[in-house]
């Protein structure tokens, strides 16, 4: 959920540990801080809001060649300094840093008070500090020490911990929360992503679950929780130092916005084989007898994946004659699901780490169902502990509002759909229309693009507007639930994203003149009853925004503005249709003045449940 980034080696640390943090900003935070290690004393600075007010307020840094620091989301307790991270034991010889949430905190909290212990935050981190400090004193290593307190929580952790009187070693572990080790010479890092090792080296090591690994300049040490060595594969960063750069553009957002052809083209390349109209979905071919077998699909996700698994759930319904649902993640998690042999499960999230399509995820395993996984992030929790998947690889998604991952995943949930489809009643004729419809797509989502002028006089119009409808049918309600959703995220309005046919049913009442409303009208089977749902909203004086194919000229007399798409397969339009409404959305909070990166109480990753 938030940024950790480590260093230990024979540089400065201060300006490493924040030059990582600062490539972790795209996770969403609302404190900083750092410790550092020197003439073994702690040297702490922490500061509420943004790591640039941290920056202004310790101009000169901290010294020392060891250091640990935190981008944090207050979760126990206000927004306070003494709340931030890092986070001390009593004594002030342990300091650590702690993505996750302890559950049994208030069981630990009470034991530790009743030793003694006088805590000065309300956060769970210093209770887990506390457990590993009163370790060490009691004469165990640093390692030891984080062992012994891992096993006495409940919940999730990524930690990274300090002993100012070994300044020779940090310790690491994972439990449920991501940490990847960077390796170099003379020198190691640690963080919570990737990304945030890339400038420094292209080697990592990532901790799976229930690892721990203590990190000298020289050396790494990876056990499990009974103290088991356990060997490490070392594998390659693929992504590219400048992935984090945000180029010409002014935000995050609007570059991810405009990637998205190169994206998508990045998860159809090798995956097409037009000679006989299907998908290669090399991950799969481990099951693929078993695959045969399948008699029912269920998808599942969150937020924006879950959107994306609805739009897969459609297709598969549709194309391939196969019975699928999209389920929120959180809720199938605690519904006690029915989980069978003949059922496929596909799992869907960006970061691969969202806590409650984990959660989903190992409750499925447990009963035996057949998990496969679709995600951006190669060696994600996701990636490991799914059957089989695939990566869309859309590349790194900085600003937390999800554009290219959306339409990426989306796109991967198609290929998905389009297998099954040949498997099963799809010719290969009609395999081959739409394989061709795909390979065209990257270059229609350029076309897409070029509307990024109208959309933004459209939100400037429209950005004080008290509510904002999309609409649309079939796979498009997804798409305009996904749109709804944008607006919400980063402009902070209400809206709404429905089926065209259920706003007859209340929310046509929230309609008066002027209404903005955004709808979506491919030319598919659902545009008959979608321009009679138009035409219920004109009505009622809404001002309609529709997508539509450029030649639908009855669409054209109604809407009073008209956003055209270009000839399509029926399959591809919700990524074409989903476009505007990420330029309107972004244009929207440009014209409030937000901060469209990184939006408020939001968080990238969100990995607690």
């Amino acid at each position: 959920m938030c940024g950790i980034m480590g260093y230990i080696g024979n540089q400065e640390a201060w300006g490493i540990v924040v030059g990582g943090l600062r490539r972790l900003e795209y996770r969403g935070y609302d404190s900083a801080g750092v410790v550092t290690v020197s003439g073994k004393a702690l040297r702490l600075a922490r500061s509420v809001g943004h790591l640039r007010a941290l920056e202004d307020a310790n101009p000169e840094g901290l010294p020392g060649n060891i250091g640990i620091g935190h981008t944090s989301w207050a979760t126990h307790g206000g927004v306070t300094e003494a709340n931030c991270h890092p986070h001390l034991d009593s004594k002030s010889r342990i300091a650590i840093v702690h993505n996750g949430i302890i559950d049994n905190v208030e069981a630990l909290r009470a034991e530790l008070v009743a030793k003694g212990t006088q805590f000065r935050s309300e956060t769970d981190t210093e209770v887990l500090a506390e457990l590993i400090g009163r370790g060490v004193e009691a004469g165990l290593s640093l390692r030891d020490s984080v062992v012994a307190a891992l096993k006495r929580i409940e919940g999730t952790a990524g930690i990274v911990a300090v002993d100012r009187l070994d300044p020779e070693r940090l310790v690491a572990a994972r439990i449920g929360s991501p940490v990847v080790v960077g390796l170099g010479e003379g020198a190691c890092w640690v963080a919570s992503d990737a990304l945030a090792l890339r400038p420094y080296t292209d080697r990592m090591i990532v901790l799976d679950d229930s690892e721990i690994a203590e990190l000298t300049p020289n050396s790494i040490k990876t056990v499990d929780l009974e103290q088991r060595s356990r060997e490490k594969r070392v594998e390659k960063i693929l992504h590219q130092p400048e992935d984090a750069d945000i180029g010409q553009f002014a935000h995050f957002m609007l570059k991810e916005i405009h990637e998205q052809p190169v994206a998508l083209d990045r998860t159809l390349r090798g995956r097409l084989d037009a000679s006989i109209g299907n998908a290669r979905l090399g991950g799969f071919q481990t099951q693929e007898q078993r695959l045969f077998d399948i008699r029912r699909v269920v998808f599942f996700a969150c937020g924006t994946s879950l959107y994306s698994a609805q739009v897969g759930a459609y297709l598969m319904s549709r194309y391939a004659r196969m019975p699928a649902t999209a389920e929120d993640a959180a809720e199938l998690s605690v519904q006690n699901p029915i989980v069978d042999r003949q059922t496929l499960y596909v799992a869907i999230s960006q970061s691969g780490e969202t806590a409650d399509t984990l959660v989903a995820l190992r409750e499925i395993r447990s009963r035996g169902g057949l998990i496969a996984g679709i995600t951006n992030v190669v060696g994600s929790s996701l990636s490991r502990e799914t059957d089989f998947g695939m990566y869309v690889h859309a590349g790194p998604e900085i600003s937390v509002c999800s554009t290219k991952a959306f339409t990426a995943q989306a796109l991967g949930t198609e290929l998905l759909a389009l297998r099954f489809a040949r498997m099963r009643d799809l010719s290969a004729n009609d395999g081959r229309l739409w394989v061709e419809a795909l390979e065209r797509l990257p270059q229609q989502v350029r076309l897409m693009l070029e509307h990024a002028s109208a959309c933004r006089e459209l939100a400037e119009r429209f950005c004080n507007a008290r509510f904002t409808m999309f609409v649309g049918r079939g796979p498009n309600v997804a798409v305009a639930g996904e749109g709804a959703l944008k607006l919400k995220e980063i402009a902070y309005l209400p809206a709404e994203g429905l089926s065209g046919a259920g706003m007859k049913h209340g929310p046509l009442a929230l309609i008066e003149p002027g209404s903005p409303v955004w709808a979506l009208v491919p030319p598919d089977e659902t545009r008959e009853r979608m321009i009679g749902n138009l035409r219920e909203l004109k009505a009622r004086g809404a001002f309609i925004m529709a997508v539509a194919q450029s030649d639908d000229s009855e669409v054209a007399q109604i809407a009073d503005h008209m956003v055209p798409l270009p000839p399509h397969h029926p399959a591809v339009s919700p990524i074409l249709n989903v476009i505007p409404l990420q330029l309107y959305a972004y244009y929207v909070a440009l014209a409030k003045g937000y901060d469209i990166d990184k939006p408020r109480n939001l968080a990238k990753s969100v990995t607690v449940t």
